[in-house]
């Protein structure tokens, strides 16, 4: 036997769904569990708990296997769940699991007056809600009246394992410390029961193999799960990456537009400058030609004045003087 998997079955208490359930079957234990849970139903008694019963709404609708399902005398249905860990997924797992057992409440032909109650009840080794609750008892009530509620015939009673609160009633109390196997009474009767039933399950050897058999096909599961998410956190990480290549190379092209475009203004802004430097040019060559003619000065004097003053070509010099 691995060493590992041999610890993890000596160590293993209520808190480990395959012990729990295992420990639920007993009847005088399920028995009393409910008793606890709920006293205000005054339980008689109850149909042998069934573990790993599996329900099925609809054809195309995924499954819902239980971990311990029974019923009392008086029709009431009990699915009573182990949640080892969080996947903060617990409200609509909850909606789901309450919507498979209220489907065997309803028989055929029965009015739904006459339906039997349906209650789902998870032990959590965590807090459901993260609202510092030792027990949350949920109904539906009526938005604009919170204090009213639905009598539908559904419950849903979460507890939090590790919650130090002790808000709820000793009995109870007392189991909630044997899931989290702190310090117990020892003369109580179902944490005298609970010990022996534990004892009982560690020296099954079917059961044992069972366990082990299981914990190797989770683990296997656990890492192909985490292989699975590597995967697509890689894939992810690669489109993020693809993205922001995508949002750099438009940043790129716009910048470039945006440095066209002002390259454009200056050069347009240029030869606006120089047509206004050549418009003042032309101006003053012309003042100055109409000025030096005034003065009596010959023509080839004037061109060649103007000529040298200006930089002008024989052609420019002509064309003024065709003026």
């Amino acid at each position: 036997m691995n060493e590992f998997l041999r610890k993890k079955w000596e160590m293993a208490g209520l808190s480990d769904d395959y012990i729990f359930n295992k420990v639920m079957l007993d009847y005088d234990i399920c028995l009393e569990v409910l008793r606890r849970i709920l006293p205000d139903l005054h339980i008689k008694k109850i149909k042998l708990p069934n573990n790993q019963q599996e329900f099925i709404v609809a054809p195309d609708a995924k499954a819902v296997r239980f971990d311990i399902y029974t019923t009392d005398e008086q029709g009431n249905h009990y699915d009573i769940e182990m949640q080892v860990a969080d996947h903060h997924n617990i409200a609509k797992r909850i909606r789901y699991y309450q919507t498979a057992s209220s489907m065997e409440a309803y028989d055929k032909g029965q009015p739904y007056e006459q339906a039997d109650d349906s209650y789902v009840i998870f032990f959590c080794n965590f807090d459901p809600f993260q609202l510092g609750q030792q027990r949350y008892v949920l109904h539906k009530h009526i938005d604009e009246i919170p204090e009213q509620i639905i009598e539908d015939g559904q419950t849903d009673i979460l507890f939090n394992v590790p919650s130090l609160r002790h808000d709820v009633d000793p009995k109870m109390q007392a189991f909630l410390d044997m899931i989290a196997q702190r310090e117990v009474e020892a003369t109580d009767p179902l944490v005298v029961k609970l010990k022996e039933r534990i004892a009982v399950v560690k020296r099954n050897r079917k059961w044992r193999s069972e366990y082990m058999r299981r914990s190797v096909y989770e683990m296997d599961q656990e890492m192909r799960e985490k292989k699975i998410r590597e995967g697509e956190r890689k894939v992810r990480d690669g489109k993020l990456e693809l993205l922001e290549g995508k949002r750099e190379l438009l940043e790129s092209k716009r910048e470039i537009k945006e440095g066209q475009d002002r390259l454009k203004e200056k050069e347009q802004l240029i030869q606006e400058r120089e047509q206004k430097l050549h418009e003042n040019q032309q101006t003053i060559i012309k003042t100055s030609i109409v000025a030096m003619k005034a003065l009596n000065i010959d023509e080839t004097t004037i061109r060649k004045e103007i000529k040298e003053k200006f930089n002008l070509s024989d052609k420019e010099i002509k064309d003024y003087f065709a003026e």
